[in-house]
């Protein structure tokens, strides 16, 4: 797979993506939506965020792409058709779009489902990517251990969560101690990543089928 070759495109959709969750991070840490345990913390802070979140927006990206990545070396036809993975967003945008303007006074849930949507629209109908039926399916199999490390972080098997959340800003739905926005909050990070990573990299591969014409 030789996933270090790509690792250039990567660190420049993390940068662009990462950096807008980021941003977004701060400022609902600011408002009160979210905020994190003293306790499990390094101590370490920039801008009201501790080290770990930051940490969380390269390793989390890091390691989805990986699934990816390999999913497209070992299924290299695929597991889903483009065909189905139409019908699973003909059904995921108008569900995120309804789920957040009816909840336009809960901040988390309305800008997670809007901004997902919006994407989403983009994504399958505007730029028409032929990788979306490949990131559905990651991102599917990147849940089982979202579950477990999301379950950790909200306070499973902890006296305490790691993350805490002010539930009159989200739905109040938990799926063990995760909240049901975390699902598609984690989906839209790593689609939009994954979007300039295949971005970058058509980039890179031209240039390099282009370097070796001249050769």
């Amino acid at each position: 797979m030789a996933y270090y070759k790509s690792f250039g495109s990567l660190a420049k959709a993390m940068l662009i993506v990462s950096g807008f969750f980021l941003v977004w991070d701060i400022w609902f840490t600011e408002l009160g939506v979210w905020g994190f345990t003293p306790a499990y913390l390094s101590g370490l802070y920039l801008f009201g965020l501790p080290l770990g979140e930051y940490l969380f927006f390269i390793t989390v990206p890091f390691a989805c792409i990986f699934i990816y990545k390999c999913l497209e070396l070992f299924f290299p036809e695929g597991i889903i058709t483009s065909k189905l993975a139409g019908k699973i967003s003909q059904l995921l945008i108008p569900f995120s779009l309804a789920v957040g303007i009816i909840s336009y006074d809960k901040i988390y849930t309305a800008s997670t489902f809007i901004l997902l949507g919006i994407a989403l629209i983009y994504v399958s109908w505007i730029a028409k990517c032929s990788w979306l039926p490949r990131f559905y399916e990651s991102y599917a199999l990147s849940l089982l251990p979202f579950f477990l490390k999301n379950g950790i972080l909200t306070g499973s098997f902890l006296e305490s969560e790691v993350v805490w959340y002010n539930n009159s800003e989200n739905l109040g739905i938990r799926i063990g101690t995760i909240p049901f926005e975390d699902i598609f909050y984690g989906m839209l990070l790593i689609l939009g990543t994954l979007y300039f990573y295949e971005k970058f990299e058509a980039s890179r591969k031209s240039r390099l089928a282009a370097s070796k014409t001249y050769l």
